[in-house]
């Protein structure tokens, strides 16, 4: 199945991370948010906090945060992926 271009190109910008945002938002006043060196880190941190608080309902996201200080959030599909590539940037 051919990869569509969006796909691709957000795939691209993921791989560039230098480093990772965990975000919980618990209520409309109350938010959680911590940084991880590595996609290890904030999916150790995703999951400490989908344990403590997924009685709400929510799920934390974890974005990647790009050279420029942007961030996009990193789905199921590219986790995988950008575990490879974060396993390449610290093996060097």
């Amino acid at each position: 199945m051919k990869e569509h271009p969006a796909d691709a190109w957000e795939r691209q910008q993921l791989a560039r991370a230098v480093s990772y945002t965990v975000h919980f938002r618990k209520g409309p006043f109350e938010r959680y948010d911590e940084r991880a060196d590595t996609l290890a880190e904030a999916r150790a941190i995703e999951a400490r906090l989908n344990a403590a608080h997924g009685q709400y309902g929510r799920r934390a996201i974890v974005y990647g945060v790009l050279p420029d200080g942007s961030a996009l959030p990193l789905g199921e599909r590219y986790q995988t992926q950008a575990m490879r590539a974060a396993a390449i940037k610290t093996s060097r």
